[in-house]
């Protein structure tokens, strides 16, 4: 009986015209879910938003959950999607049933549903989850609602097989299911089901990309923010780490096709019910193939047009896009490559350029002179540079300036000169403003190094996580108290105690890449 008068009260989801004090307990289309109460948030994890994804279920759409009788506990992380750990190892406690998100709601009683910021982790879509993201400040400073989302990964969200629908998507398709469960449940936790931002770094911020390309993602997002990666982001041989080819993330369906089915003959199933033995294998030995699948697949339902070629062409929705880069990017690449014993020194910088560029190398490398840097690490930085530039800068640069040829569009570079490495530096390393460096300012905790933010840096922190809210709220990053940030082409400066606008277009020798 109570079961069924709670359907009944489910059947629509109406926006309240208040949001009221946060509550642990809350109803939504599934049943209900017990939040962890804190000092300024009541955080609710692990809800499921789609069926466990295994046995029969493995490489298919996400389905919707089974609903449970009883108040589901939501207080603790769920684990993760199969992914390395950081010894390089597969992660002992990860699970194919990881179609989870996390909602952080702010305690305090809203004169008005709130703005919702989806979070779309990086990772390059073989790494990473919702859950390792703290966003306490970032929702209660900003008065929104902050969801992160857990999605399939590698060689399980990416897989392909001729004749197999979703081949290449279904990492993707799982985040278009969080956003349809965000528009059907947000308004249970006082949330704005109609005033929905995607957010993503990385990874993230290129499958942010790609998603708004999708036909399937239409009337789901409001305003969208890329941070470090976009759908024209690719990199040369040794541009996103040492050793690994020229690419992309984007692939052509048959390409992941072709990938799958040699996936398969190493796994042992070559017979004609190829599927049904893939689905019979144990995670673990389906894992073993997962680093061939870091790339998504266009020609199919989801992706229809190369999200490159669909942002040039306009085939995206007419929503406000934040979009940026940080400084010193690269430096986060030449860490790794240096804590893997295979740096860039200047013995082997311009054999690394003829590597990525061929008969171009002597270019390249009048452009970025080992010379104009000091110290063991010059040939380093120099690399830092321009890896930071052809991989990241000047792709993301071309993709903002393809929005705002159709859309209001804004630009930011992190610049932070001494931020907190996101990754692991060695020891006199400058970090500068490493890739994923702007995370330990948006988020409490976001899964790197453990680090402490000077005053100053804090203030930035601060200043950062204002400007994002501001835009979910309003789709102009703007408001009281921060400095003005003008429209594309002009480029917001992200600096502690130097935050202003430029033209940052000249200054990445974007016309070289």
């Amino acid at each position: 009986m109570i079961r069924s008068l709670l359907a009944l009260s489910l059947l629509a989801v109406v926006p309240a015209t208040t949001s009221p004090p946060a509550q642990d307990v809350v109803h939504i289309h599934d049943g209900l879910v017990r939040g962890a109460v804190g000092p300024s948030t009541v955080t609710y994890q692990g809800i499921p938003y789609a069926a466990a994804p295994v046995k029969a279920l493995r490489w298919r759409p996400p389905q919707p959950p089974a609903r449970w009788s009883g108040v589901r506990d939501a207080s603790k992380p769920t684990p993760p999607c199969p992914q390395l750990g950081n010894d390089g190892q597969p992660m002992p406690t990860a699970s194919e049933d990881c179609l989870y998100l996390h909602v952080t709601v702010p305690k305090a009683t809203s004169n008005a549903p709130r703005p919702v910021m989806v979070w779309s982790h990086g990772g390059g879509f073989n790494a990473g989850s919702g859950s390792q993201y703290t966003a306490t400040s970032l929702a209660t400073e900003g008065n929104v609602i902050v969801v992160t989302v857990d999605f399939r990964l590698g060689v399980f969200g990416n897989f392909g097989l001729p004749g197999l629908p979703g081949s290449g998507t279904f990492g993707l398709q799982d985040q278009q299911a969080a956003l349809r469960w965000v528009r059907q449940n947000i308004g249970a936790f006082g949330g704005d089901a109609h005033n929905v931002t995607l957010f993503g770094e990385s990874g993230g911020g290129v499958g942010t990309c790609g998603l708004l390309t999708s036909p399937a993602t239409r009337g789901l997002v409001d305003r969208a923010i890329m941070e470090s990666g976009s759908c024209l982001l690719d990199w040369p041989r040794n541009g996103l780490l040492m050793g690994i080819p020229a690419g992309s993330f984007w692939h052509s369906v048959t390409q992941v096709q072709q990938t799958g089915k040699a996936a398969a003959t190493k796994l042992g199933c070559t017979r004609s019910a190829v599927l049904k033995c893939l689905r019979r294998l144990d995670t673990a030995k389906v894992f073993s193939q997962s680093a061939a699948f870091g790339s998504l697949a266009y020609n199919t339902p989801t992706l229809p047009v190369e999200p490159g070629k669909a942002v040039r062409a306009g085939l995206f929705p007419r929503i406000p896009i934040l979009s940026g880069y940080n400084k010193d990017e690269g430096r986060a690449i030449a860490s790794i490559a240096e804590l893997m014993s295979n740096p860039v020194t200047e013995g082997n910088y311009r054999t690394r350029l003829t590597e990525a560029f061929g008969d171009r190398a002597a270019t390249v490398q009048a452009a970025y002179p080992a010379s104009a840097y000091s110290g063991d690490r010059a040939a380093a930085l120099a690399w830092s540079a321009m890896d930071t530039d052809r991989v990241f800068a000047c792709t993301q640069q071309a993709t903002t300036a393809a929005f705002a040829r159709r859309t209001t569009a804004y630009s930011y570079e992190f610049a932070d000169p001494a931020a907190p490495g996101y990754v692991m530096f060695p020891a006199g390393f400058p970090t500068g403003s490493s890739h994923g460096a702007e995370l330990n300012y948006l988020f409490d905790t976001a899964g790197g190094p453990s680090y402490q933010l000077t005053p100053a840096q804090q203030q930035l922190a601060a200043q950062l996580r204002r400007y994002w809210t501001n835009f979910a709220r309003t789709g102009n990053p703007n408001g009281p108290g921060t400095p003005t940030w003008p429209q594309w082409p002009s480029t917001q400066i992200l600096a502690p105690g130097g935050t202003h606008p430029i033209d940052d277009r000249g200054n990445h020798h974007c016309d070289l890449w």
